[in-house]
Parts: C-alpha cells; structure tokens; sequence
C-alpha cells in the first residue's frame, strides 16, 4: 500500500484578498467558492507538474502572487489525478472518478459553486509572510451530493468513457440535497472511497470545525492590508 506522494496530484492555486481570519475559517471549512460553476479551470491555475518538480511548490506560488496591490494570499488546491480518469489503462478500464463541486446556492448570489474543502490543502498569506494548513485536507472523501467538474467531463469523452460522461451530465439535474439523499441511500460512492482508501492507506475522516488559533489571530489584526 504507497501513501499518496506529490507525482499523484494535480495543484491548483488561487489568487484571493485575505484580510480577515473569518476568511480562512471559510476556506477550510465550507470550501472555497466559484461564480464559474463547475469550470476548475475558471477558478484555479493548474500547476505543471514538470515545473513543480524543478522549481519547487513555494517559489511557484510567490510568483504566482507576485507583489501587486488586488491580491495578497494564494490558496492551495491538490487534487488525486486519478480522479480526472484521462488514461485508458491496460485491461481497458479507467480509474473511478471522483465528483468534487457542490451546488451554492445560500448566502450570496455572486457564488454559484463551493470546492470541496476536502481538497483544499492550505493558503499562504503574502502580508503576514505565513502559511496556514488545512486539518480538514484528507484527498480521500465521500462525495456524496457532489457535480463533476467541467474539465473531468472532458477527460471522460477524451477516452471515451461515454458511460461516466452521461452519469455526470444526468446528475446536473439535481439539486445537491437530492443528489445527496440518493447517493447516500444507495451508496453510491462507498465502493470508489474504499478503492483509493485501500490505493493510498488513506482514510477518510469528519469534517471538523476549524477555528484559526488566537497567536494566529493576532496576525491579522495588528497588520493593516
């Protein structure tokens, strides 16, 4: 059983304006939101694996970010490549994919989508010059209620796995309760979570409340960004 390791994600990064540590909470939390839908790439810049192994994960965030006034923090996002199943492997099959947006509908009209923050992995933040670990980042989930991304989408009609491709466009027609409720009464998922939790020696574990500490709090309020 091989633990997960770097070759066996997909990094994303978020440009964002952190000023608050309510912000970070939310991240970790709830997940991080998109007015995009399910467009990942809309959302995130993918990060080239080529260029993560040779530069290294920090020195590509910092000038990601870069030094500009409009954004001062990036957040981390990795997510398994397997579940993009875009490799037809020898007996024919693909790798089970694995949904990961969910449906926004709550709060503010100007968000439509929420990434799961299962695969938010952390967020550094330019003004404090401090990073921030997501204790709730566990790649291995249940999924459930959860809308393939458009770009996984894609990747099922590049190998033909027109089966997959259906069963993520029929689930755009329901709402995330009701994909929700059914995913759980058939256990939809459990057969897939079990595949890569036996894959990986990956468990999944509870969602928890994170709650920023209070040295880490301080941070915020005595700089002004």
């Amino acid at each position: 059983m091989a633990n997960i390791n770097q070759n066996d994600y997909n990094y994303y990064l978020h440009k964002t304006l952190i000023s608050t540590p309510e912000t970070i909470e939310s991240l970790f939390n709830d997940g991080l939101k998109s007015r995009y839908n399910y467009s990942l790439h809309s959302t995130l810049f993918p990060v080239d694996k080529n260029d993560l192994e040779q530069r290294g994960l920090e020195k590509i965030i910092t000038e990601y970010l870069g030094n500009g006034d409009t954004y001062n923090s990036v957040v981390v996002v990795k997510i398994p490549s397997k579940y993009f199943s875009d490799v037809i492997h020898r007996d024919g099959k693909i790798d089970p994919p694995v949904p990961f947006f969910r449906e926004y509908t709550e709060k503010d009209w100007d968000w439509n989508a929420l990434l799961s923050p299962k695969l938010v992995q952390g967020v550094y933040c330019r003004d404090i010059n401090k990073s921030f670990e997501n204790s709730n980042f566990c790649p291995i989930f249940y999924p459930d209620g959860c809308q393939f991304s458009n770009e996984q989408i894609q990747s099922f009609e590049s190998v033909n796995a027109y089966d997959w491709r259906e069963f993520a466009l029929a689930r755009r027609n329901y709402s995330f309760q009701q994909l929700y409720t059914n995913d759980k009464h058939k256990n939809i998922w459990n057969k897939i979570v079990n595949y890569y939790s036996q894959l990986y020696g990956i468990q999944p574990k509870q969602m928890i409340n994170y709650e920023m500490l209070e040295e880490d709090k301080k941070l915020f309020s005595n700089k002004t960004l």
